[in-house]
């Protein structure tokens, strides 16, 4: 005779084996190494939410320097954020702008060298190269941002795409690809 479970006898079944992976998992995990797994959880977390109020329009006082070169350089400008950072060893400030109703980005050193500018710029001027660079590798594609960003002597143009497989694609001036820079260890 089969014995036909019932839909009260099922639901226990599974009461029963849920008490079972928790009482389990209670006994195969040391009580000690739980907390710290949390701990460096939340530290991540913690730092990740530091990043983002940072980010999100707090400014920090800049240098002199660092404040008379980017006025200079962009007097209609409005600073939305600015953030002192650490990059390689070397302390470095942020500063978030829009000018014009066009986001900039910059990376000053602490004596107003610009050392990254990432400027959001129309399609319409973008160079030809990189345009037709972009039709040739995807020619359904519409580009829904574009930013030019220059680091040292290196122009690149970074683009955000819709309708092509790729979401993001960053071109040098003369159309070829960014070159890949290797990961530092």
């Amino acid at each position: 005779m089969k014995k036909a479970w019932t839909l009260g006898t099922l639901a226990a079944f599974v009461v029963a084996l849920a008490a079972l992976v928790v009482a389990c998992q209670g006994t195969t995990e040391p009580a000690a190494q739980k907390p710290v797994v949390e701990k460096a959880a939340a530290s991540e977390k913690e730092d990740e939410e530091k990043e983002e109020t940072q980010k999100a329009g707090s400014k920090v006082e800049l240098p002199p320097a660092v404040a008379s070169a980017f006025k200079k350089a962009y007097p209609n400008a409005v600073i939305n954020a600015s953030a002192k950072e650490e990059e390689n060893g070397k302390t470095v400030y942020e500063i978030e702008s829009v000018d014009k109703g066009m986001n900039r980005d910059l990376l000053y050193s602490a004596d107003g060298t610009v050392l990254e500018c990432e400027e959001q710029i129309k399609e319409a001027d973008l160079p030809a190269p990189v345009i037709a660079a972009l039709k040739a590798l995807y020619p359904k594609s519409t580009i829904t941002k574009a930013e030019r960003t220059t680091k040292g002597t290196l122009l690149q143009y970074d683009l955000a795409l819709a309708g092509a497989p790729v979401a993001e694609l960053s071109l040098l001036a003369d159309g070829k690809p960014v070159p890949a820079t290797p990961e530092k260890k």
